[in-house]
């Protein structure tokens, strides 16, 4: 089985760079790749969401398009708040920061992931449900994200990939409310 958007359903559905510039990275992903049009989330993170197990107050935005069947996800911090991007910055700079996979129960994967030693670094709740992100250890190359699949979920992808098929370079960055019902 598929997504909508055409990548299985069991396969990573997402690649993300922590990036110290949301607008410049978006430029070079379209100018030397033609990904595009990218969805800009203004701030997400802070007041709701927890890191390392404690009220989280770290804010990013984030721009979202997709190159074939496989979304790109930019993130930039908007504060030095500790959070799992500073973490990762501190560490080995910015660039490559998780896989994403959209999972048919969410707590439940979290569950069977941390009874194996991954270790939940950061959770927010997102407009379509969920969202958790494990640390897997030292060897790991990057963190992974858990998104919750449903309806929702499916129709916000499905919605940016539809953008990027055939995309004439028009309105190359959009605002994420452009994605969301009425």
């Amino acid at each position: 089985m598929e997504f909508p958007f055409g990548q299985p359903t069991d396969a990573v559905v997402q690649v993300a760079y922590a990036v110290p510039d949301l607008t410049a990275g978006m430029r070079w992903w379209t100018e030397h790749l033609g990904v595009g049009p990218w969805f800009v989330n203004h701030r997400i993170g802070g007041e709701g969401s927890t890191y390392r197990g404690a009220p989280g107050r770290a804010e990013f935005t984030l721009a979202l398009a997709f190159s074939g069947h496989m979304m790109i996800e930019l993130i930039q911090t908007l504060d030095d708040e500790p959070s799992i991007y500073k973490d990762a910055r501190e560490r080995h700079g910015y660039g490559f920061h998780h896989v994403a996979k959209i999972v048919p129960d969410v707590r439940a994967e979290v569950e069977r992931r941390e009874a194996s030693g991954a270790v939940v670094r950061f959770h927010d709740v997102a407009p379509g449900g969920e969202v958790f992100f494990l640390d897997g250890g030292e060897d790991a190359p990057a963190m992974i994200e858990l998104v919750q699949d449903n309806e929702i979920t499916r129709q916000l992808f499905t919605s940016v990939w539809r953008a990027s098929v055939d995309w004439d370079g028009s309105r190359p960055v959009r605002d994420f409310a452009e994605l969301l019902p009425a």
